[in-house]
Formats: structure tokens, C-alpha cells, sequence
């Protein structure tokens, strides 16, 4: 485990190092790193979701809907199996280290008592969180345990039994909420108890209250460290877990580190950052060269995130975000028919028309066939607001990532997401009318001339 962090513990999740694999957003974060992280959360009055997907998991989100959806809904995705971190190492997207829940369970114990926090133990085999619960107040003496339910068997089907847990967990109010049920039952359970409890943060960490019982051993640390963790478990229990490992995890995991490593081995451009996986796009269309150059200076210098793509011909064709169109080809004005033909698959894109010469009426025909701005080339003082709305453009796409990326992926399920866009609505400046000012991308269009 890493001996310090660096994380600063105020920034969101939506703003946490992340990386893909498999279509997975993983957070790129050591054990420490997350620990304080949940901690600092608590701190700010917020609570939270941490998911510890493995190979199983990965592979589980791959065909099933609904795992992904509650996959989606976790704030902090942090990797549990080494197959996956060498994937993601050989795709060039490595993280710190492994961050297993059956290690969190023990490490943000251990900081929780600390900090004065209390845990609730929710799941597991009869007794066993009784005796997870009696080793951890053993090694943290000033640690609070604010309940323990061993609930019987097939509870999450039953409406009755889920709420009187429900009030259970409420009345107790714990501040971390550990669920050894199992994947995919205990993501389902997280998800159908976690509104009533939104300002703990919830955890699935498996088997680890047998572990901590004496139960079930846990594999040497040797074996963690080179992958056999999971040869290990067969051993101890081949009748239940023979297929998933060898059946169905080997092919999956051969397959995964090959696709990784090709993908490692290609050429790869600025993959991740404040936008997602996809940097942003501009298309500058222009027949006259020298112009078209000093536009994609002026832009990449401006933003140096941004991707350009320059044509000398009236096409428009693909996908962009941004749209720069020269009006005259050739004594013909084009930038009115080109706009329409963007508008025609793509409503959300910039689209910008610059004209040698630039009347009312030019403006006009510009904004009616689709066009956001028009400016003039030859004064530069007409160019000031159009990079306004470009940067606009670009700020409104991080938010967006942010929120895509953060608390209940997005608005489903939404109680956190709802209080964010709140403070986000409350912290918006006003105009002279006191009325909330609109954003560009995220209201009405804003035009400039």
C-alpha cells in the first residue's frame, strides 16, 4: 500500500483520475488514496457508493444491463484483481495498485476509528460479523460499531424484511456501511438502501467478514501479489467456484490481456482528461491556405486541448464539435448550405461562418440556416466573442463529464446528483433581473456577431 497520498481529499469524483477498460471507468487511486478520499467526503457531509471490481465483475458488466446500470451508479471505482491491473497496465493506463475490499474493510476501519466514525456490518454467513466486528474493535479500540444484521436468506425479495433493515440502518446511523453479500446481490442491496442513508458511504467487500472471522483463509500475500489469489479460493471451495475461475475467467482473462496489449501497442493520442476519453473536435474549412493556417494557429494556442482537422474544400462531412466555415468558395456562398447540412444530423455543434465581407443581411441568411456566430476575417476585434463561445463550449462539455462521471452516473437515482445540480443552480450568477443566467451548451444558444 502506498505510504502517502497525494489525492487532495476536496475534489469531487467527478474530478478523480479515472481510466476505461472494457467500458468501465476505473479510478486511478492507491489504497490510501481512497481511504482518505471516503474520509474527507464524510468530513463535507457527503456520502457515496465504492465499488472493487475484479474479473468476474468486469466480465458480468459486459453482458448484463443492469450491472452495469449499478455499476454506473457507483462514485468510486477502484480495482480488485490483478488480472485487470495488468491489463490496464498493458494498455497503457495503469493505476497505483490493487485496492481489494477485502484490504479496505480493514484499512478505512482502522482510519475511521481515528477520525470517530462508525461502521455498520451487514451480511455475511451467521456470527461472522459478530466476529469480524470483535476482531476490528480488538486491533482499534476506540472504533464504533453502530450495528451488525446478519439478515436470512432471500430478504432482498421480500419487502417487508428490506424495510424494516432499511430503518434498521437509518436508526442506527453509521457513517460506513459494510455489505459482505456477494456480487451481484449485495450491489443490488447497496442500491435499494443507500437513499435512506445517503450521508454513509456504502461498501461491498464479498467474504471479507469470513475472513476476518478465521473462517475462510485468505490466500498468502505471495500468491496476491502474482495473481494466484483466486487458485487459492478454488481450493478452499472447488465445488462453487470451479466454473467461474476456469470455465468462464480463464478464456475471459486470456482474451482481455491479448485485446489489451494490442491496443498498448498501437499509437495513442491524449486518450483521458477533463473531457473523457474523446478530446474535443474542430473541423476549419477554408480555400484560401493562408488564412486556414493563421485560424488553426489562433486556436490551438487558445486551446491547445482541441483536435483540428483543415479542409481547402466546401465539406463539412463526420463528426465534430466545433464547425469554422469560410463563406465565399470561389465568388459561391457556401457556409449557409454547409450549416444546414451539420444541423441536418448534428444539433448540439458550434457552428461559426467568417466572411470576407459581413452585412446584416449576410448575418441574417448565416443564423437562420443554423449558424451560431459570424465575424468578419479581417477584424480581429470580431474574433474576441467567438472565442468566448468556444470557451464556453468547452467548459459546459467538462461539466458534463464531471456529472457523467460522478455521484449515480449522472441523474438516475438522484439524490446526491439532485443536491449538486442544486448548489450548482444556487452558485449561478444572476442578471440585472435577478433571473439566473443561461449557459452556452447547457441553455439557449448564445449568438454573437
Amino acid at each position: 500500500m502506498a505510504a502517502q497520498s497525494t489525492l487532495r481529499g476536496a475534489a469531487r469524483a467527478g474530478a478523480l483520475p479515472e481510466v476505461e477498460l472494457q467500458g468501465v471507468g476505473l479510478h486511478a487511486l492507491s489504497e490510501v488514496e481512497c481511504v482518505e478520499y471516503v474520509l474527507d467526503e464524510l468530513d463535507a457531509g457527503r456520502g457515496g457508493w465504492v465499488v472493487t471490481p475484479n474479473l468476474d465483475h468486469l466480465r458480468r458488466h459486459g453482458r448484463d444491463p443492469e450491472f452495469r446500470e449499478l455499476y454506473a451508479e457507483a462514485t468510486v471505482r477502484v480495482v480488485d484483481g490483478m488480472v485487470l491491473l495488468w491489463a490496464l497496465a498493458l494498455q497503457r493506463t495503469p493505476v497505483p495498485e490493487r485496492v481489494a475490499g477485502s484490504d479496505l474493510i480493514s484499512s478505512l476501519t482502522a482510519a475511521a476509528a481515528e477520525r470517530g466514525r462508525s461502521i455498520f456490518l451487514l451480511g455475511g454467513n451467521p456470527g461472522t460479523g459478530e466476529k469480524a466486528a470483535e476482531v476490528l474493535r480488538t486491533r482499534h479500540p476506540r472504533l464504533s460499531v453502530a450495528g451488525i444484521e446478519c439478515p436470512a436468506p432471500g430478504f432482498e425479495r421480500d419487502a417487508l424484511a428490506m424495510a424494516r433493515l432499511s430503518r434498521r440502518i437509518h436508526d442506527a446511523k453509521p457513517d460506513i456501511v459494510f455489505v459482505a453479500l456477494g456480487s451481484p446481490k449485495q450491489e443490488l442491496v447497496i442500491r435499494h438502501l443507500r437513499h435512506d442513508r445517503p450521508e454513509a458511504w456504502w461498501l461491498g467487500v464479498g467474504i471479507s467478514f469470513s475472513f476476518l472471522a478465521g473462517e475462510v483463509h485468505r490466500a498468502p500475500r505471495w500468491m496476491q501479489r502474482i495473481g494466484l489469489e483466486w487458485l487459492h479460493r478454488v481450493g478452499q471451495e472447488p465445488g462453487r467456484l470451479f466454473r467461474r475461475y476456469f470455465v468462464e475467467g480463464l478464456p475471459f482473462a486470456a482474451r482481455l490481456l491479448v485485446t489489451c496489449a494490442i491496443s498498448g501497442a498501437l499509437p495513442k493520442g491524449k486518450s483521458a482528461g477533463p473531457y473523457g476519453p474523446q478530446r474535443p473536435r474542430a473541423l476549419l474549412v477554408d480555400d484560401d491556405p493562408m488564412a486556414l493556417e493563421h485560424l488553426e494557429l489562433l486556436l490551438s494556442s487558445r486551446f491547445p486541448d482541441l483536435e483540428i482537422e483543415t479542409r481547402h474544400r466546401p465539406d463539412v462531412a463526420g463528426h465534430f464539435d466545433f464547425y469554422f466555415i469560410d463563406n465565399e468558395f470561389e465568388g459561391e456562398l457556401q457556409a449557409g448550405r454547409l450549416a444546414r447540412e451539420i444541423r441536418s444530423r448534428d444539433r448540439d455543434a458550434l457552428v461559426i461562418a467568417f466572411s470576407g465581407r459581413l452585412d446584416v443581411e449576410t448575418l441574417k441568411r448565416l443564423i437562420n440556416a443554423g449558424c451560431d456566430a459570424a465575424c468578419e476575417k479581417g477584424q480581429p476585434n470580431s474574433w474576441r466573442p467567438i472565442l468566448d463561445l468556444v470557451q464556453d463550449r468547452l467548459t459546459a462539455m467538462v461539466q458534463v463529464h464531471k456529472r457523467e462521471a460522478g455521484p449515480f452516473g449522472g441523474v438516475r437515482h438522484a439524490a446526491g446528483s439532485i443536491r449538486d445540480l442544486l448548489q450548482e443552480w444556487n452558485e449561478r450568477p444572476v442578471d440585472g433581473a435577478g433571473h439566473p443566467e443561461r449557459s452556452d451548451g447547457q441553455g439557449e444558444r448564445r449568438r454573437s456577431a
